[in-house]
């Protein structure tokens, strides 16, 4: 299944598959009541795909999508969106997980935001988080605007699973760091944010599916890696130090894994050392609570 070449692409839409059939044909619907189609371009990366699961997307081959379809071996999800971005021919690229659900108008939002604003990195907006597939109003996660928190963008997470970006700001800011499993998108956030404005649309783009077996946000490998981040960035009152050490064991610091190849981090702290050296003295306060939490858990085991 390949993409219709002559169609002009302003988007590009990427979704990583992996044991999907539960969400595959609720997805593909879905992407088919898209206000922009014409625009777009769908690259899905699909690791390891059953029978069942080609014969779902057989079905939507030759409709209005334009679908762009590579069967790959079992990869990291990072490595699969790297592939994406590579191949993609859109001015702008967008993440879509099989399991959340979309606006109709979350593009057509998105690309607003990017096209009103040149100088802007990334496009974000709030969304909802449900337990149950497709359900939304159990959570609305309203996250702060740029211009008035720029700091915290630096510190936390804050762009949803919905983020649009420039594909030109990879020149700048590299890709999306193959060694973590969790918390690239994180990571990448923090990256654009030093070298370009970010931009929030108005309305929520989409639902979340959280809280789930499969997710892999829910992994014990996520504080391992949001320790490396904040190391990476200066955020030390955010560490918990004692798995730090299983952190520097695990994940580079100075080095970025792009495409299989490490890359050198040329990023530094956006904080002064006065913020650095309290950060560490909160670090240092914080600690006997996370080792009396780890004991505790040890113990119900």
């Amino acid at each position: 299944m390949t993409s219709k070449d002559t169609t002009p692409v302003k988007v590009s839409v990427i979704t990583s598959l992996y044991k999907c059939e539960r969400f595959l044909e609720s997805f593909l619907e879905c992407v088919s009541a898209m206000n922009n189609l014409e625009q777009c371009e769908f690259i899905l990366v699909h690791n390891d795909p059953s029978e069942k699961e080609l014969c779902i997307l057989e079905k939507y081959k030759y409709g209005a999508v334009n679908l762009v379809h590579i069967g790959v071996d079992r990869e990291g999800l990072y490595c699969s969106w790297n592939r994406a971005i590579k191949m993609a021919r859109g001015k702008y690229l967008t993440i879509w997980n099989v399991d959340d659900i979309r606006f109709e108008d979350s593009i057509c939002q998105q690309v607003k935001a990017l096209d009103e604003n040149p100088t802007a990195g990334i496009a974000y907006g709030d969304m909802y988080g449900s337990s149950v597939y497709g359900q939304a109003g159990e959570k609305l996660y309203n996250f702060p605007d740029w211009f008035s928190h720029k700091k915290e963008f630096y510190r936390s997470y804050l762009m949803s699973c919905f983020q649009m970006w420039r594909r030109s700001i990879h020149e700048s800011v590299g890709y999306y760091d193959e060694q973590f499993r969790c918390v690239a998108d994180f990571d990448f956030q923090v990256r654009t944010a030093l070298h370009f404005p970010l931009v929030k649309v108005p309305k929520p783009l989409g639902i979340y599916l959280e809280d789930q077996p499969h997710k892999i946000s829910g992994d014990s490998a996520q504080v391992l890696e949001n320790n490396m981040v904040y190391l990476r960035y200066g955020v030390f009152e955010k560490i918990q130090l004692p798995l730090l050490r299983r952190s520097l064991a695990n994940y580079k610091k100075k080095e970025f894994l792009f495409f299989g190849q490490w890359k050198k981090n040329p990023e530094r702290s956006p904080f002064g050392y006065s913020y650095i050296l309290k950060g560490i003295f909160l670090s240092l306060l914080k600690a006997p609570v996370y080792y009396g939490k780890m004991i505790v858990k040890n113990y119900a085991k």
